[in-house]
């Protein structure tokens, strides 16, 4: 028997009513008691009080979660309107307090969005060249706040080149992009006299961290299940793929190709990965999102709600802490 759980979320007032009241029991503990000090935004090398940087978190989290909701429908996902892209990303993190606060992850993983919805706006065209000049942009603009951002520069071309093939004229346009905030920064630096904490900064954050794999156990176990989760997600999305558009099965490739990058640095940079959490969470709830709207066995359905369960549960417990 299928089980189609989009039919039980559509996209409408009481579902958004019920997300808000979800999200605000969330942030009640930030509302009420807000921490002493804020995470430091690098590129502006400042903090906010507290009590307004979680209003800020909790906007740009309803943000990123309303865009992630937008960007499903309007590039051909789902064949079937469904609200769970909000849910999710409302659910996943904001189980995980560190990012209740206005943090660079949040900044990076809002940019990410503005990168994907660029190198999709360049599907049918001839020569998109400002849209691919864009998501150079805004990929190489998430680097000033999440440094893991420069090791997604290459499947920033691979996506580009599934959405819409690849010539010279794109890839330079894209270059462009990539190198024109770095430029700019860097030269701003150089004419500051502060060129040195740039070059520090980059070089302190290109030597990977293998610290968390003998330190930080429980940080091994989340991050275990939620591949896992991730992995049955894609395995089920792939088995209903065949009898999908072709633009829907071009769509999705796009996140797996995105996902599996975000994953291998995870992984491979255990320890210090936590401004790169929420892009991850980002496209983890897109994936979902399309595994729930798509025809699942009933056993498979049961068994990815019990680990997803399991790993909402295990954040909101405390654990979640492990990935500072």
């Amino acid at each position: 028997m299928n089980v189609r759980i989009k039919e039980l979320i559509h996209p409408n007032v009481v579902n958004f009513s019920l997300s808000l009241v979800v999200a605000g029991l969330l942030w009640m503990k930030e509302f009420i008691l807000p921490a002493e000090s804020t995470p430091l935004l690098y590129l502006f090398n400042t903090t906010i009080i507290p009590a307004y940087s979680a209003w800020l978190g909790l906007l740009l989290n309803l943000g990123i979660a309303y865009f992630s909701f937008k960007f499903l429908e309007k590039y051909t996902f789902l064949q079937q309107r469904t609200f769970l892209p909000f849910l999710f990303f409302i659910l996943l993190s904001g189980s995980y307090f560190h990012f209740h606060y206005l943090t660079n992850g949040l900044i990076a993983a809002s940019l990410l969005m503005m990168c994907l919805w660029q190198v999709f706006s360049t599907y049918h065209k001839n020569l998109p060249l400002q849209a691919s000049y864009n998501a150079g942009l805004f990929l190489s603009l998430g680097y000033f706040f999440c440094f893991d951002f420069i090791f997604l520069i290459p499947f920033l071309f691979i996506i580009l080149n599934i959405v819409n093939n690849l010539n010279i004229r794109l890839f330079l346009a894209t270059l462009l992009g990539i190198f024109t905030p770095a430029i700019l920064v860097f030269g701003i630096s150089f004419w500051l006299g502060q060129l040195d904490n740039q070059l520090n900064y980059f070089m302190s954050n290109i030597v990977f961290n293998f610290s968390g794999w003998t330190s930080n156990i429980a940080l091994i176990v989340i991050e275990g299940i939620f591949t896992i989760i991730s992995f049955i997600a894609i395995i089920g999305c792939s088995q209903n793929r065949f009898n999908s558009s072709i633009v829907e099965r071009r769509n999705f490739q796009v996140l797996v190709w995105i996902y599996a990058g975000m994953l291998i640095i995870l992984w491979v940079k255990m320890g210090r990965i936590s401004e790169l959490l929420p892009s991850f969470l980002m496209i983890c709830g897109l994936i979902f999102s399309i595994f729930f709207s798509t025809r699942s066995s009933r056993k498979n359905t049961i068994f990815f709600l019990v680990l997803l369960i399991f790993q909402i549960v295990t954040l909101i417990l405390g654990l979640s802490g492990t990935l500072r």
